[in-house]
Formats: structure tokens, sequence, C-alpha cells
């Protein structure tokens, strides 16, 4: 996990910046809203459960979390999701209810404090309101996102996520060529039906996105953007349809894929003989 960043007045960011050989860094987002209740919104990708507690104790007490809005279901949005809950007992958790059913195969999910919601919906959080939104591109039909209607915060799931040349805590520093390729990779393979669509449907679904006018743009895999980006980033996904399709690596891609990243991780220190 790495350095969690302040990307707003209210929002902080717990990032997870993901390398993938021959292809670039993937970020894996959560993040904190300070909102008078404050709010997570996704808890990470395991197996770094105590790396996130840490992260995350370092912006907002856990005992003070009064929401934990989960997305969806997704195993780098779930990672310190029962940690979490042990941590922030006035918590309630705010996701799909079919989220919520699909976990408990994994995790004994307390049903009581669950606010099932569903798009359109709106959950009051103190000083603001919250609006529950559908991201126009997914990987999981549960995937629900969220509008700041106080401050214009979009947080928009898996959508406008991006495969890029390396970290960075601000989407405007990746240059655009590199980013708009990263972002259409990524949606290609994270969203492969896209290749589907009724290109006129989905034209409405984008217009429907263009309305919400976005002051800052929080991705789960994308660095924090402005709103002024929303443009070129549904100019890309437009073109989504027609772009090649992703094609997952074969057996052998896959071994040369892993052993990349096994070269790639930082190797432990050798212990001093005593």
């Amino acid at each position: 996990m790495d350095a969690p960043y302040q990307a707003g007045p209210d929002v902080h960011v717990l990032p997870t910046n993901l390398p993938l050989p021959g292809l670039g860094v993937l970020p894996i987002n959560a993040y904190v809203l300070l909102a008078e209740e404050p709010v997570l919104i996704d808890t990470g990708i395991g197996p770094d459960v105590d790396d996130f507690v840490d992260a995350l104790s370092s912006v907002v007490d856990p005992q003070a979390l009064r929401w934990v809005w989960l997305t969806h279901d997704d195993a780098d949005h779930t990672g310190a999701i029962r940690r979490v809950f042990e941590l922030a007992p006035h918590a309630r958790l705010v996701t799909h209810g079919f989220s919520a059913l699909r976990m408990s195969s994994w995790w004994p999910v307390p049903f009581e404090r669950v606010h099932a919601i569903r798009v359109g919906d709106r959950l009051p959080v103190g000083d603001r309101t919250l609006r529950a939104v559908a991201p126009p591109l997914y990987d999981n039909p549960m995937s629900t996102g969220l509008l700041d209607e106080a401050t214009g915060s979009l947080f928009s799931v898996d959508s406008f996520g991006a495969l890029l040349p390396e970290a960075t805590e601000d989407a405007g520093e990746v240059p655009h060529e590199a980013l708009a390729g990263g972002m259409r990779a990524w949606a290609t393979a994270d969203s492969p039906w896209a290749h589907l669509l009724d290109r006129r449907r989905f034209a409405q679904v984008l217009d429907g996105m263009h309305r919400l006018q976005p002051s800052r743009i929080f991705s789960s895999h994308l660095p924090a953007a402005s709103g002024t980006s929303l443009e070129r980033f549904l100019q890309v996904l437009e073109s989504v349809p027609d772009a090649e399709p992703a094609v997952a690596p074969n057996h052998e891609e896959f071994a040369q894929m892993l052993a990349a990243m096994t070269a790639a991780q930082p190797q432990p220190r050798p212990v001093a003989a005593m």
C-alpha cells in the first residue's frame, strides 16, 4: 500500500499502485470523505489489511466512521471490510443489497448494520447528502457510485480507470495520449461487454454522466482528477465499443508476467548475524 494523500479539502485517498509488468501501473483506491458523519468508500485490496488500517487511521479514527460505502463486492474493494467493521462499531454498510447477500457467503455480514441502496437513492451524512449514481462502465452489476451533492465530488467506481505509465497523485500529470490509451485498455478489459453496446443508448448514458458536472472525479482506478477532465474522459469511453477487444494472456504469457512481478518485488534484507 502507498501513502495516503489529500485530494480535496474533505477527501483523502488511500491508494495502492499495483505494477503489471508490460502493461503499466493500476491504481486501486479507497477514499475517506470527511463529512460531518465520516464515510469510508471501499476498503482496499488484500492481503495488506494492517497497512490499510494504518493508512485509514492516519486520516480518521475508525471508531469515528459512521458509514462504509462499498461500491461493489469485488476483492479489490473489500480487502479490509471485516477488520474495518470490527474497528468501527458505529458504522453502517451502504451497498447494493445483492452485494451484501453475496458477501455473506464468505463473511458473516452484520445485516442489522446494512443500509441497502440503489441508484437514485439519497443518503444524508450530517452536513451533506450523497446520491447513488450508476457508473457508465463496470465489471460488476452491483456497482454503485456516489455524488456528493454539496461539493460535486463524483466517486465513479471502476469507470475512468486507467493503466498508467507510473504512479501519480494527479491524473492531470499523465500525458493525454498515455492517459487515453491506458483508460481505453482498462475499459476494454474491465467491461468487455462494451463491444455489444447499442451506441445510441450508450450515448444517452454518457450524456447523463455529463449532466452531473462534477467538480472532482474520484475513480477506484485512477488518481484524483479535476471535473474539467470529464469531457475528455467521456470521449475516451465513447470510443470503447469500437476499440480492439482486450485479450487475456495465455499460460506462457501469464507465467512470464508472474515472474516479472516477482522480480519487481523488493527483497527482504538479510538479518545480520548476532
